[in-house]
């Protein structure tokens, strides 16, 4: 499989040189400086460039370098400014050398580490611009630091096409000396990055995900790492950001969600976690998982339960997160009630004064009759706050004489109903 390549024009020639795309264009040479030398020592020299189909600078456009030889018999008394067609300006080196000669193959770019003023005449190599100032007056400023404009700050979103002036001021008498050539040289190959970090993802709880990007050459995550793949363990849900970089072509972010499913359970009793005799009561899991396990077999999220004992709950889902729960369900004895009256024999018109003694729990809803001779006369309901009371019960009138009894026939408390 052949691998893509990018060319080179060096003076209308093309060149591969591996991914990049650069395309020079050479400015005019052998101009002297200033332009009346040697009659005239001071003054300014402008070499202009024309530049063609390069287009708006950014992106994958971008300036890679500007490279200079250049002649003069005391450096620092110049300054060597590069105007782009519109207009801006920035400072390659200014008052930099002292009595030194010349810039031989100076090559100014972004993408180094040392500044022109780190180095000394001829200046051979390669330097990050002084990036001082960006206007033509003279004295030039050595107020902002170092590389506060640059070729990316001073020129991108401007359209390179055009004549570029690389300006040279002269501004101290005696000294002359002469522009021999010099040259710029941009990038205009590749393909701006497409960030792509992947689907979001679900975890359970405690559990690391392995992130990967595609998209560029280099890599950044918000994380910190800087490979195409990455491991995360976090506690809870969290938005990762992945930033893709193209030597030359800029960058492009995106954001990839890791979804934490919390793993846990616990069982809800309705009514309650008691019991009655022939009674039952309701167990309900909840979670935020979707598979329901119970120890009985069940795998719905409700079951009811009718006895004592001990249920447990496993819950799971498809990512394979668990967690479990259990609780003990326990007998509540019926409640009772003893009754009794003070006076048992009875004619038309007594009242019995009725006792009641409850075991259970209050309040108690005790409903019954009153039995005159055995035959049942009507029924009657009595509320007690509390494990014992009383109350009357009255014969009605034209009941022949004889013996009560009070009877229950039903019983309710706090938890229970005993009929």
């Amino acid at each position: 499989m052949s691998l893509p390549y990018k060319l080179l024009v060096l003076t209308g020639l093309w060149w591969p040189i591996g991914l990049l795309a650069q395309v020079t264009f050479n400015g005019t040479g052998n101009l002297p400086i200033p332009p009346g030398a040697p009659a005239q020592t001071v003054g300014v020299t402008q070499s202009p460039c024309t530049v063609s189909g390069i287009g708006v600078i950014g992106g994958c456009v971008s300036i890679a370098n500007v490279q200079i030889n250049l002649q003069h018999s005391f450096v620092g008394d110049i300054g060597i400014l590069l105007i782009g067609p519109g207009g801006q300006v920035l400072e390659l080196s200014t008052g930099n050398g002292g009595s030194g000669d010349n810039y031989t193959n100076t090559v100014f770019t972004d993408n180094t580490g040392a500044f022109i003023t780190a180095g000394a005449p001829p200046y051979t190599g390669t330097f990050r611009p002084e990036g001082r100032v960006t206007n033509l007056n003279s004295p030039y400023s050595n107020a902002p630091p170092l590389g506060t404009f640059t070729f990316a700050n001073t020129f991108n979103g401007t359209n390179a096409d055009g004549d570029w002036i690389l300006y040279v001021n002269d501004y101290v008498s005696l000294d002359i000396g002469v522009i021999t050539s010099w040259s710029i040289t941009f990038n205009t190959g590749g393909t701006p990055p497409v960030a792509n970090a992947g689907p979001d993802i679900n975890i359970c709880a405690g559990a690391s995900a392995a992130l990967t990007a595609t998209g560029g050459g280099t890599y950044e995550w918000s994380t910190g790492a800087t490979t195409a793949t990455t491991t995360v363990t976090p506690a809870v849900t969290t938005t990762y950001t992945v930033t893709v970089s193209s030597a030359g072509c800029g960058t492009d972010t995106d954001e990839v969600v890791v979804n934490v499913i919390p793993a846990s359970v616990f069982i809800i009793a309705s009514p309650n976690t008691a019991i009655c005799p022939g009674g039952s009561t309701t167990l309900t899991a909840v979670t935020t998982l979707s598979n329901y396990n119970w120890s009985g077999g069940q795998i719905s999220p409700d079951i009811t339960v009718n006895s004592p004992g001990t249920y447990s709950v496993t819950v799971s889902n498809a990512a394979g997160c668990t967690a479990s729960a259990q609780i003990a369900i326990t007998l509540q004895p019926a409640p009772t009630v003893s009754l009794s009256v003070a006076a048992p024999d009875v004619c038309a018109g007594d009242c019995l004064f009725v006792y009641a003694n409850f075991t259970g729990t209050a309040p108690f809803a005790l409903s019954g009759n009153l039995l005159l001779n055995g035959v049942p006369l009507p029924g009657f309901t009595q509320i007690f706050p509390s494990n014992s009371g009383s109350f009357f019960l009255c014969i009605p009138p034209g009941s022949p004489p004889g013996s009560a009894v009070v009877q229950a026939t039903a019983l309710t408390d706090a938890f229970c109903i005993c009929n």
